[in-house]
């Protein structure tokens, strides 16, 4: 499942540019198909890091299935756009940089430092957790006569 729609990235990039990275038969308009294979491959790299942190496909604390932050958005069409450059197409500065700012929060989400909002945790079903601190305890630890740990 796709995070965006080939309309999303043409709305957010503009025309122009969706049909640089995805008219590979020089139609002069964005083939849609292609598009739509980009942003899947890219939410498939956004997934590589989400998973960790939040139940996939993601749903809210209810168990309904969400839609895709806007914030998520723009970092899978971020991706999507990097992930198009090739021999035909040049990889700017400005598109790799948004790239790896896109890697960047995504490996933030996967941390918990950032958040995609109230979606299930991976594992619990609960929703995430929306800051706050952590706290980690330990059993006391029993030591022999000699004073080696039990």
């Amino acid at each position: 499942m796709s995070y965006c729609t080939p309309q999303d990235l043409i709305d957010r990039l503009g025309m122009r540019e969706a049909t640089a990275i995805s008219d590979r038969d020089k139609t002069g308009q964005p083939n849609t198909a292609e598009l739509t294979r980009l942003l899947l491959e890219a939410s498939d790299v956004a997934n590589g890091y989400i998973r960790r942190r939040y139940a996939l496909p993601l749903v809210d604390a209810n168990g309904q299935a969400a839609i895709a932050p806007p914030a998520l958005k723009l970092r899978v069409i971020d991706i999507a756009r990097y992930c198009a450059c090739g021999t035909e197409i040049m990889a700017t500065e400005e598109i790799r940089n948004r790239y790896k700012d896109a890697i960047s929060w995504l490996r933030d989400v996967m941390d918990g430092k950032a958040a995609l909002g109230e979606y299930a945790l991976a594992g619990s079903g609960g929703a995430a957790p929306l800051g706050g601190a952590w706290a980690v305890v330990t059993q006391p630890k029993t030591f022999d006569n000699m004073g080696a740990v039990l």
